[in-house]
């Protein structure tokens, strides 16, 4: 198979070759980026268009973790229970890695196209994801972990608001708080040790560009900063120095995050010029 071939009119039925959607999604992707084609080639048509919200099954996805979303939602509303928070947390982090793992099949299909590939040296992978998330990153669950238990140790042990006490809460939004790393760990470790999925200089390029995004698009850890904050966890240390100190946590990871994604959209605004298909 020529892989620089445009990725039509291949029958998309077939194993190993990308769909109509994910042709469209990849057309739309690099035109947002400055670059005009009719037919991406096959490799960045499996890439590009395995990461668009409305590829293959994502669909789907999104009305199961929307009914779980709903019901979650109403079960808390009905019954008191601990951790309403980290549960939606952790149906946020379940849908991202779904479409992560779709993702990556279809990158495996790619790289049978191109042949087995070094991963790239650690410090030029990091590079290429960016500080800015990794130090975002690195706070979001150090200083959250810190948070969790803080909260832990200043919460009173006799049952406040709630039927149970302050200290099962914090338990239920610490576990939270480590599946969201583990889920971020899932796609932080492949951007910095997967091999390059090139063919040519052109795509290349892509890759970095997908390295840098993902992290991003599957895990914006930031999110889970929320589990760590006081007023979720134990609502009678607000105002406090504990809220306080929540405060300054949550606006630095968001500050930190934001500030890298602003950084990445500007950095890969426009591709350069080369052979991305016809």
């Amino acid at each position: 198979m020529i892989v620089r071939e445009p990725a039509l009119p291949v029958d998309p039925r077939l194993p190993g070759e990308p769909t109509v959607l994910e042709v469209g999604s990849a057309r739309k992707w690099l035109a947002r980026r400055g670059v005009v084609v009719w037919l991406p080639t096959r490799l960045l048509a499996l890439r590009l268009g395995g990461r668009a919200l409305g590829g293959r099954g994502v669909p789907a996805f999104l009305i199961v973790f929307a009914v779980l979303w709903t019901v979650d939602a109403r079960l808390f509303d009905v019954v008191d229970l601990p951790g309403r928070t980290a549960s939606g947390a952790l149906i946020f982090a379940a849908f991202q890695v779904v479409r992560w793992r779709r993702a990556q099949s279809r990158d495996q299909l790619a790289e049978h196209l191109t042949g087995a590939a070094d991963p790239l040296p650690f410090r030029l992978a990091a590079k290429r994801v960016g500080w800015w998330y990794l130090s975002s990153t690195a706070l979001t669950f150090g200083g959250g972990a810190a948070l969790c238990a803080a909260s832990f140790l200043a919460s009173p042990g006799q049952v406040t608001r709630h039927w149970y006490a302050p200290s099962v809460a914090i338990g239920v939004h610490t576990l939270a708080l480590a599946a969201g790393a583990g889920a971020t760990a899932l796609v932080l470790g492949r951007a910095l040790r997967a091999p390059v999925l090139a063919e040519d200089a052109t795509s290349q390029v892509v890759d970095g560009v997908l390295r840098a995004e993902d992290p991003y698009r599957f895990a914006p850890s930031a999110v889970y900063a929320v589990l760590a904050m006081p007023i979720f966890v134990v609502d009678w240390a607000v105002p406090g120095p504990l809220g306080r100190a929540g405060l300054v946590y949550l606006g630095t990871v968001v500050a930190l995050q934001l500030t890298g994604w602003l950084l990445v959209r500007r950095r890969h605004r426009r591709l350069p010029p080369g052979f991305y298909g016809r």
